[in-house]
């Protein structure tokens, strides 16, 4: 197709999402997803109902505008008014999510979504077809289709799928085929990605990142493999926040196995050292059992394989094995000459303050040493001095994971660096607040973002931005 078919195309369904309000259950689609793809699921309808679309007459002028701008047939300009007035004359059931994949190293790729009413899809296809003088779709083997170069949209009653990686045979196949087998019709990991909450949602098989490892490869245990091992990616927002939920889906004994002895690494937080630690630029909590990390690292040859051995592995063992309990990492003022950094670490012994004193750490005016249980350093500040207006103890409550960051902060100090970096991050601070990172099980975490808008949807943010380069 030419360009401005494709444009006049996105237009005309970007309008139904404005426009449309019906809901429908799904619909089968998962036939036409090899079942080891990496699949994005978008809710565009939700996208939009959160961006308030419907009530953007800004938005929606300029949407008319550009769909008809350089329409030279008035077959197309009376098509566009119609679906103006009833967005379901395009046949497409746009309360249904889109599905976008990507399998074979992504050399094989499409997208695929439902129809309502295929004498109505039909009209929408043949009238942008007709506006730039190509022909009407045509049919094989009672499944309808246009083609231009590699670039394939057919469809029937129930389906339309667009792809510019298989042949039409191939395609064609899809829609004939009711054996299931090797699809996501049959995957469990499909399904949990349709219960997932999210208006964008992936789901990503590890084995597309196998090629990227190279001779990282050897940084997994010799007893998994990355085709029984998945991840779940869910995007949510509300007033005032965003949030990336993430969720790592072990499909062999072997992984379960490694996942349950990589969490006995990391106990419960207690919290004991979230009072020394103000809401400054950044922190971060963790439980270690020094002990246990030790044991899997010796176990799966990471020690040996980085050079470490004879009297140098042994202290290396002592000082794990000192480990016992919260880690915990502050950053308050960085601003100033001194940034203020302080770190706490329950330990069984002095080993570590012993360990510092002997590389000199006291020349660097740094305060450290093992006090109460627990080993600490601290620079520009007085350790074990409770912050004023910290953190609140239920950040980490049951949790072995947790970061904060302070975007505004960051960027500022981005900002007197200079790069990329600054550039990101300062646009980043126009919006976001604050970053939060967290597990919320074994297998799954968040990232939580707050605005500085704490009343606005983020994606209101976003459909500003569109409004503005429309």
């Amino acid at each position: 197709m030419k360009q401005r078919k494709f444009n006049l195309l996105y237009l005309l369904l970007v309008a139904v999402f404005v426009l449309s309000s019906c809901s429908k259950s799904a619909k089968q689609t998962a036939k036409f997803i090899p079942e080891d793809a990496a699949v994005v699921s978008i809710d565009v309808k939700q996208i939009l109902e959160k961006g308030k679309i419907a009530d953007n007459a800004e938005l929606k002028k300029k949407l008319q505008e550009g769909m008809e701008q350089g329409v030279k047939k008035q077959e197309t300009k009376d098509l566009i008014k119609k679906i103006m007035e009833d967005p379901t004359k395009t046949g497409i059931d746009l309360s249904e999510p889109i599905f976008v994949f990507y399998a074979d190293n992504n050399s094989k790729q499409g997208a695929v979504a439902t129809i309502a009413n295929k004498s109505d899809f039909l009209e929408l296809v043949n009238t942008i077809q007709k506006e730039d003088g190509s022909e009407a779709a045509k049919e094989k083997d009672g499944i309808q289709y246009i083609e231009d170069n590699k670039t394939i949209v057919a469809f029937d009653d129930a389906t339309f799928i667009i792809s510019d990686s298989y042949s039409l045979d191939e395609i064609i196949a899809k829609f004939k085929n009711d054996d299931t087998k090797g699809t996501m019709a049959e995957s469990d990991d499909f399904a949990k990605l349709l219960e997932a909450k999210g208006f964008i949602k992936a789901l990503i098989p590890m084995t597309l990142v196998e090629g990227q490892l190279g001779n990282k490869k050897n940084l997994l245990p010799e007893s998994v493999e990355l085709k029984d091992l998945s991840l779940i990616l869910n995007l949510t927002t509300d007033k005032g926040e965003a949030k990336l939920g993430f969720e790592c889906i072990a499909k062999s004994d072997a992984w379960k196995k490694y996942i349950k002895e990589s969490t006995e690494m990391c106990g419960k937080i207690s919290g004991d050292y979230l009072k020394y630690l103000p809401k400054g630029a950044f922190m971060m909590y963790a439980n270690i059992n020094g002990k246990k990390l030790f044991e899997m690292l010796d176990k799966e040859k990471y020690i040996d394989d980085a050079g470490v051995t004879g009297e140098q592995k042994n202290m290396v063992k002592k000082i794990m094995e000192a480990i016992d309990g919260d880690f915990a990492l502050g950053l308050g003022n960085i601003e100033g000459e001194k940034p203020e950094v302080a770190a706490y670490l329950k330990t069984k012994d002095a080993t570590i303050a012993d360990l510092a004193k002997e590389q000199g750490l006291e020349a660097m005016e740094v305060e450290f040493g093992f006090k109460d249980g627990a080993t600490y350093a601290a620079y520009g500040t007085k350790a074990f001095t409770e912050a004023k207006g910290g953190f609140d103890k239920s950040a980490v409550s049951g949790r072995r994971v947790y970061l904060f960051c302070d975007i505004a902060t960051i960027a500022k100090v981005a900002g007197t660096v200079g790069g990329d970096a600054a550039g990101a991050a300062g646009a980043a601070s126009e919006y976001i607040k604050t970053a939060e990172l967290y597990d919320t099980s074994d297998t799954a975490g968040e990232l939580v973002l707050k605005m500085n808008d704490a009343e606005k949807d983020p994606i209101e943010f976003i459909v500003d931005l569109a409004v503005k380069q429309f």
